[in-house]
């Protein structure tokens, strides 16, 4: 599996270096090096590419501005930053960075960014679709395995998303939610870097295109999971609960409550209204089919 790559960096000596750890990698076809944006831009009007790895501070466009323009032309283009400068790295990964990497780049560093390049490019065209339990315990599957969390916040925030329905989220209200008891300032700082591993931990299992952000907000990709809270509102809202697996889901959300096991206080309202609209579908139901 070839991947193609590009590199863009004001500085020759910086893309000559890089240029020489790359002939060593076989998995890489190296297309161009450019000294500015111009160059590549153009280039990629008229050449696929599968990555391009930018440098930030460059004199005639900021990277994080080329980024969206490389993305205007073909949005499946993984973007990798190699950059001295990491007050960067939040709007990097706003702007959907696969990956951030601080001067000098080393070999070994390089190859951990071709082994996340490898694996985005095997399952390009078949993204999987996580399954995401809400009643008892918040869990995020894959083929039937639950993913292991080293940060419970990420998992949190993730939970909160999946709370809101896919609407976009300002950090401010995801971090009043999350650390409610933080200052403003020590809140951001959490937030930031709790959004980093959880970015991390999402392109890790290969489901990273079930998070957007910009502009500060963030979201979850609702048609790219499978949800029980979103099976059950589709369920209420057309009022179809005649299957056999859709009185399951009801006695789960019975049994389990709504995030119940997860003990989120910022769920507990939600959890109480759904607790008393399903024991009024069950009653009504019950009526219906004595």
């Amino acid at each position: 599996m070839m991947i193609r790559i590009a590199a863009v960096d004001d500085e020759m000596h910086v893309l000559e270096r890089f240029e020489r750890m790359v002939l060593g990698i076989k998995e890489l076809e190296l297309c161009g090096l450019f000294e500015t944006a111009e160059q590549l831009l153009s280039y990629l009007k008229e050449h696929p590419l599968d990555a391009v790895f930018l440098d930030i501070e460059m004199p005639d466009v900021n990277g994080l501005q080329l980024s969206e323009q490389i993305l205007d032309l073909n949005e499946t283009i993984d973007i990798i930053f190699v950059t001295a400068f990491n007050q960067y790295a939040v709007e990097a990964f706003e702007l959907q960075a696969m990956d951030y990497i601080m001067k000098p780049l080393t070999e070994e560093r390089l190859g951990k960014t071709v082994k996340r390049l490898l694996k985005n490019k095997s399952t390009v065209g078949r993204p999987r679709k996580p399954f995401i339990q809400c009643f008892g315990d918040f869990e995020v599957f894959l083929n039937g395995d639950a993913l292991v969390w080293k940060n419970s916040k990420a998992k949190e925030v993730l939970a909160f998303l999946i709370h809101k329905n896919g609407v976009p989220v300002n950090w401010e209200k995801i971090a009043d939610a999350v650390w409610p008891d933080y200052n403003s300032e020590k809140a951001q700082t959490n937030f930031h870097a709790t959004t980093y591993l959880l970015r991390k931990r999402l392109a890790d299992a290969g489901i990273s295109q079930i998070l957007e952000s910009g502009r500060g907000n963030y979201r979850v990709v609702t048609d790219q999971v499978k949800c029980e809270l979103y099976q059950l509102n589709e369920l209420i809202k057309g009022y179809q609960i005649k299957r056999e697996e859709d009185f399951r889901l009801l006695e789960r959300l019975k049994q389990r409550g709504y995030m119940e096991a997860s003990g989120y206080a910022w769920a507990h309202s939600r959890a109480a209204e759904l607790d008393e609209m399903c024991k009024m579908i069950i009653k009504n139901l019950k009526k219906i089919y004595k």
